[in-house]
């Protein structure tokens, strides 16, 4: 008897159908959006539109977690899938090659961002503290030449 270890079509967490070419499709769909949610998110990072990014970020999320299970669907089926139709199996690689460049890159600008923001939160603060110090300063030789004229 063979073992069960993919879900059931009636389970409604299943995202994937039975059928593996309806499965492969659907992992493509989710594989287009999650492209479309990249470049959407490259173009808010560009222009630095932080409202716009920020909403890319909660639809993303939700779109995430169905990819990852879908991902996990798949994997269990592995053997299922090896038969499928060749073409959709070779258009998602490339479709993850290309999310995963994506991801990368945006990745690498999120961090250049945040490199920045620190190095000018760094430079703000010392421009401040200096600042505070020259105020500091010129107080204190204000009180001493105003101690000297009385004395």
């Amino acid at each position: 008897m063979r073992k069960q270890t993919a879900k059931t079509a009636n389970n409604k967490d299943e995202i994937l159908g039975k059928d593996v070419n309806l499965a492969l499709r659907e992992l493509v769909r989710l594989s287009k959006k999650l492209i479309e949610f990249a470049d959407q998110e490259t173009q808010a990072l560009l222009t630095n539109d932080h409202i716009t990014f920020a909403f890319t970020q909660k639809d993303k999320e939700s779109l995430s977690g169905q990819y990852a299970k879908a991902s996990e669907e798949f994997r269990s089926r592995l053997d299922e899938f090896r038969h499928a139709d060749k073409g959709i199996l070779m258009q998602l690689d490339g479709l993850q090659r290309t999310l995963k460049e994506k991801t990368a890159n945006n990745n690498d600008m999120i961090e250049q961002i945040k490199k920045r923001a620190s190095a000018n939160t760094q430079s703000t603060l010392f421009a401040a503290q200096e600042l505070g110090q020259r105020v500091q300063f010129a107080a204190e030789t204000t009180a001493k030449t105003t101690e000297q004229k009385r004395a």
